[in-house]
């Protein structure tokens, strides 16, 4: 059924009539909206739903793609300057707490026009900081998904990991008997490093910080846990279950290894599915299974509600436009994240849905194969620290974990310098 200017406008608006009459009185003094995107990545996705929302409002959206190298600086100075050249805003997950004194608290429309958070499971606290709405959730993906060799799997009697130790029985029966790295890490510079490792220990229940990132999380159990799988990694490249030069592989390194055979087990950013099953650039295509990293571990073994890592963008409204141009904006954002756009956005441009609705769509399913797992992230999804101080983490993070690896220290020291940076970084923040 086509859906006409008319149907369209009442669903953006919602079934209230406050709401309606509040997108109306926008809609007549707002013609044109401006939006920063990305080149690549996110930005088609988005450009998918803002084309959409364009064709059905009637407002035109002009979108400004720039490289995702300067796109945290570029709109920071925007902000800064007080600019209102754009009034669509995104804001990554990680730039929450960097950012959130710049766009609008978008909690008023969100309850005056929804989106209703549930439909987004623990994705709605990607687009949220110390209880502000700072956007609304439009891309994610869950970067410790485990991707693994269901035909070896299926060969070898191998079982999905649910533990450090099954982990490492796995890759040593893939080395001895298929000649296949069991073990494929993420450790090409202090970024890669930091976001590989905190992918392992959220699942653990383990954390950096409290959940408000305003104080540190206890070394015990938190720091215990952390050096545990820091001494598991030592051990799987001491004893070369994992490739020679994996202390150098960055994403690229890590996805045509999985692609080329030339590993079995992984864990990475939940998009890159689709590449792996493409055959054109893929040789195990057909041939891979794909979860949750370690979906079972047992209660016993956690330190703290179980997370699984999720990175994504939400997109948020300039805090300096006006109040028409916000309210038009907020209207553009929702219909962003409303299903009929975030299923178009995903099947058409491969964006990572945030909707729940979505992930379970018939027509998702076709082209995504790891769907399931990504339903099951949805109650324990948890996004990376937000504070400003956050590069200053990643580094000494991403430095101590090359230090222990390397032999130059002992995990648990690494990871007590660890946690003395963390204390340092948090009483400095206090002044």
């Amino acid at each position: 059924m086509k859906t006409t200017r008319r149907v369209f406008l009442k669903g953006v608006a919602g079934t209230s009539v406050l709401g309606l009459a509040g997108y109306a009185r926008g809609a007549e003094r707002v013609s044109e909206l401006s939006a920063l995107i990305q080149k690549g990545g996110m930005g088609p996705p988005a450009e998918v739903a803002l084309k959409m929302y364009e064709k059905g409002s009637g407002i035109k959206v002009v979108m400004t793609p720039i490289p995702w190298e300067a796109q945290f600086e570029k709109t920071m100075a925007e902000f800064v300057a007080k600019s209102t050249a754009f009034d669509l805003i995104p804001v990554q997950h990680g730039w929450r707490g960097a950012m959130y004194r710049f766009v609008e608290d978008l909690t008023p429309y969100a309850r005056k026009h929804g989106p209703a958070p549930q439909d987004f499971g623990r994705n709605w606290d990607m687009g949220t900081w110390k209880g502000q709405v700072v956007g609304l959730p439009f891309r994610v993906g869950v970067t410790s998904l485990f991707y693994y060799r269901r035909d070896l799997f299926e060969k070898h009697g191998l079982k999905i990991p649910n533990t450090l130790a099954e982990y490492e029985e796995n890759a040593r029966i893939l080395k001895e008997k298929e000649n296949t790295f069991g073990v494929s890490l993420h450790l090409g510079g202090a970024d890669n490093t930091y976001q590989e490792f905190q992918d392992w220990l959220y699942v653990y229940g383990g954390r950096w910080l409290n959940e408000t990132e305003d104080a540190v999380a206890p070394f015990e159990p938190n720091g215990v846990m952390a050096t545990r799988i820091l001494e598991a990694w030592k051990r799987w490249i001491d004893n070369k279950l994992a490739p020679l030069g994996v202390m150098t592989w960055g994403i690229l390194d890590v996805l045509s290894g999985f692609q080329q055979g030339v590993t079995g087990q992984a864990t990475m950013f939940s998009p890159r599915v689709t590449l792996v099953e493409d055959p054109s650039k893929s040789k195990v295509a057909g041939k891979v299974g794909y979860s949750l990293l370690f979906p079972k571990l047992p209660q016993k073994e956690l330190v703290g509600p179980r997370g699984d890592a999720i990175g994504g963008w939400n997109f948020g409204v300039n805090k300096w436009v006006s109040d028409a141009r916000k309210e038009a904006a907020y209207q553009a954002a929702k219909f962003m994240v409303g299903q009929e756009a975030q299923l178009a956005a995903a099947v058409k441009a491969a964006n990572g849905p945030t909707r729940r609705d979505v992930i379970e769509h018939p027509e998702f399913k076709k082209v995504y194969l790891a769907w399931e797992p990504l339903l099951k992230s949805l109650p324990t999804a948890k996004a990376g620290l937000s504070i400003p101080q956050q590069p200053t983490i990643v580094k000494a993070v991403g430095d101590e974990v090359h230090e222990a690896l390397l032999g130059r220290k002992t995990p648990e020291q690494a990871m007590r310098s660890v946690w003395k940076t963390l204390e340092e970084v948090l009483k400095a923040a206090k002044g």
